[in-house]
């Protein structure tokens, strides 16, 4: 509930004072910020030797990605054509190419699960983002057909980037808090230390300070102009595809502390990180594109808390 206070707070914040004043600019600067404060720590407990585990574990990492990779991004492509809505249809693309997330290792140390199998993951799901941007950079081109057009003249000239640049975020969000986070680990083992006591600190502040900038930022005030029934539609089709994520989760795994590893990258999406790339691609989606995102918050992190305590039971 903190959590979700926390992420209310911060969207209310950042639309309130982005009405006030216009909405600012979009910098990069955050993609930066997300890498070095919501990524880095993570990989301090990341070393090359355990690698070495992969191979006596293959079989539940090919059921993270053909889960993850396969079935739940054509349910987002089918439960997406049913809103007939565009971007309500990228958004949960988008979500369904992006599993794990920022607090997915909190989750599955809460559950007892194996951590370090859940960190292996988290790290391949992470290296696969290059893909992931350019597969879902090919999405408006093959799916605009199948969808209304999407009156944009509102959003001319709030545009935070035109197009995702796939080695953009790559270079930010993975090589380089890669790079950071070895040199840390040989030069400054106090800094390793001092997250590893305030790493949860860390995460909700610098997510609430993400959620606050972006939320304030031009292009999402267009969220004033969504109506009620495209409100209601992007909640109706959220909930839909994490009923589905989520019963994927309980049905696909066993609740070994290996399964629960692979659980937590099934039920998770990265919506911070989702979020930081749907304001890219506003202005090719139009503004119902940020509802599902920002609907996932409040979904993800309520259900995350309840299911935790079942599995940790």
């Amino acid at each position: 509930m903190q959590q979700i206070a926390l992420i209310t707070v911060a969207i209310a914040l950042g639309l309130g004072v982005g009405n006030f004043t216009g909405g600012f600019a979009f910098s990069s600067a955050v993609c930066l910020a997300a890498g070095v404060f919501l990524v880095t720590p993570s990989l301090f407990k990341f070393h090359l030797a355990d690698f070495k585990m992969i191979p006596a574990n293959l079989p539940s990492i090919g059921k993270n990605l053909w889960i993850n990779y396969l079935l739940l991004t054509s349910v987002a492509l089918l439960i997406g054509w049913a809103s007939q809505d565009l971007g309500i249809a990228a958004a949960l693309f988008l979500l369904a190419l992006l599993p794990g997330g920022g607090m997915v290792m909190m989750w599955i140390k809460v559950s007892q699960a194996n951590v370090k199998l859940g960190f292996i993951i988290f790290m391949l799901n992470l290296a696969l983002l290059l893909p992931v941007t350019l597969i879902f950079g090919q999405f408006h081109g093959i799916a605009d057909g199948f969808f209304p057009h999407v009156d944009l003249s509102h959003v001319q000239g709030m545009s935070a980037g035109n197009e995702i640049k796939p080695m953009g975020p790559f270079m930010i969000l993975i090589v380089i808090p890669f790079l950071i986070s070895r040199i840390v680990l040989k030069f400054l083992p106090s800094v390793v230390v001092f997250t590893g006591k305030h790493q949860q600190f860390i995460s909700k502040a610098t997510m609430f300070a993400i959620v606050f900038y972006l939320f304030s930022l031009s292009t999402s005030q267009l969220l004033f102009q969504v109506s009620g029934v495209a409100l209601l539609k992007a909640v109706v089709a959220t909930f839909a595809f994490y009923a589905v994520t989520i019963g994927a989760a309980f049905f696909l795994t066993d609740r070994s502390p290996t399964g629960k590893a692979v659980f937590w990258h099934i039920a998770t999406r990265y919506i911070t990180l989702a979020l930081i790339l749907a304001v890219f691609s506003v202005d090719i989606y139009g503004a119902t594109f940020i509802l599902p995102v920002m609907i996932a918050y409040f979904i993800q992190i309520g259900l995350a808390g309840i299911i935790s305590k079942r599995l940790s039971a």
